[in-house]
């Protein structure tokens, strides 16, 4: 009669919803990868580092300072009376350096191209903060998921021990079936302590990426549990061939050693200095003036120049070769992360049609076996135990997908969860 009113209370308890806590504010992954973007400061140095590079475009184009002098001749000896020198000895001059053959055109595009390559790095800085926030993000959802299941597991296995310790009270299990609930028990609180401290670290690394306050309060994460995205493995290798920021870095260097072999080229033409002179400044008439042309001779066997073009072409050459290093080494990681995708939408759906229905109908049935006064109360425990075990790998496998995901966004240069626009 004991056993079976204490199996209905036991069933009672298995069968109970879990304990309902006041419903806490949601946190928007979109809303903090917004702020993110406005706020982190990395971001915003790295902005910085290319607006500075756009303002030297204009500086690497325009010609050098001019000069402009003043000259006295046939000044007396062991005087300084100016006033006695002749009308044409006083002069005053300006002169201007001027770079002929492109040069100064050329100069002006390896500045343009530079202020690319510090905008693919924000771009990429962007990327790797998004893809930040967005880890913390799913480790701070997968800490909320195991807190919440092992919570309950904890509740329902208190019930347990206090059965558990009427039924020993009586003869009905083990000492031995008693401590490894006991055992269980303490396992759980230790675990639920863990994972709360753990999220207090999560929480305050999110906050460290929006530059927020280290104590700064967040809702609870959530995550779609919804794995439709497909795409050709081809399509990820364009996108990430036209759009990866470190792979346009490469391709703006291979750019800019072009526009340096054609400049080191150029050192072997001469450049020319103008000078324009006018003498008489003080005479009150305007006296007759000088223009003065002179050229840069590159000479000395041209060795220097030649040693620059050969310099140039060798950075050029080093440029595109590791341009096809990295290129390999993205469409490697594009289809790791791919398969990794694939991998984690298996595991999702193995849980999902397969592992978790089976579970749930062992449970019943252990629930129904201890019921009726023939189960045993250590099979009913491990019954829950797998069941809430499998969960857990259900979210672990929800976040490697999403986290996989989010590698291979980052990886292509763009948001994969839309149909993405392929930039040109």
């Amino acid at each position: 009669m004991f056993k079976k009113i204490l199996s209905t209370f036991i069933a009672f308890a298995l069968a109970a919803h879990p304990i309902f806590l006041p419903a806490a504010e949601t946190l928007s992954l979109e809303a903090l990868l917004q702020e993110a973007q406005g706020r982190n400061p990395e971001i915003l140095a790295a902005k910085k580092r290319w607006e500075a590079a756009q303002e030297r475009i204009p500086q690497e184009k325009s010609l050098e300072a001019p000069s402009l002098s003043l000259t006295v001749e046939k000044i007396p000896k062991g005087t300084f009376q100016l006033n006695n020198t002749m009308p044409d000895d006083r002069m005053l001059s300006f002169s201007q350096f001027l770079p002929l053959f492109g040069k100064l055109s050329l100069r002006g595009k390896i500045a343009l191209v530079e202020s690319r390559m510090l905008a693919a790095e924000y771009k990429g800085k962007e990327l790797e903060v998004m893809n930040a926030v967005k880890n913390a993000y799913f480790d701070l959802f997968m800490n909320y998921k195991e807190t919440g299941l092992n919570e309950e597991n904890l509740a329902l296995l208190r019930v347990l021990s206090k059965t558990a310790e009427a039924q020993y009270a009586i003869g009905g299990i083990s000492q031995e079936e008693l401590f490894k609930i006991h055992l269980e028990l303490a396992r759980l609180n230790n675990a639920i302590f863990n994972l709360k401290q753990e999220a207090l670290a999560q929480q305050t690394r999110l906050n460290a990426l929006l530059n927020r306050d280290p104590e700064s309060p967040l809702g609870v994460p959530v995550l779609k549990e919804e794995t439709e995205f497909t795409q050709d493995i081809r399509s990820f290798y364009v996108m990430a061939q036209l759009n990866q920021p470190e792979l346009t870095v490469f391709s703006y260097t291979i750019e800019k050693n072009k526009y340096a072999r054609s400049l080191a080229q150029r050192s072997f033409f001469p450049d020319l200095m103008a000078n324009i002179a006018q003498r008489g400044i003080t005479s009150g008439a305007i006296g007759p003036w000088d223009l003065m042309l002179s050229f840069s001779m590159p000479f000395w066997f041209w060795t220097k120049q030649r040693y620059q073009v050969k310099e140039a072409i060798a950075n050029l050459e080093e440029a595109e070769a590791a341009y096809e290093a990295m290129k390999n080494k993205a469409f490697a990681e594009v289809k790791d992360a791919a398969v990794k995708i694939e991998i984690a939408r298996n595991k999702i759906r193995l849980i999902q049609g397969e592992l978790l229905p089976l579970l749930e109908s062992s449970l019943k049935v252990s629930q129904a076996a201890f019921r009726s006064g023939q189960g045993e109360l250590m099979t009913l425990l491990d019954s829950q135990r797998m069941l809430v075990e499998t969960k857990m790998d259900y979210y672990r496998a929800v976040v490697d997908y999403h986290r996989n995901l989010a590698d291979l966004e980052r990886l292509v240069g763009g948001s994969l969860t839309q149909e993405t626009e392929v930039k040109k």
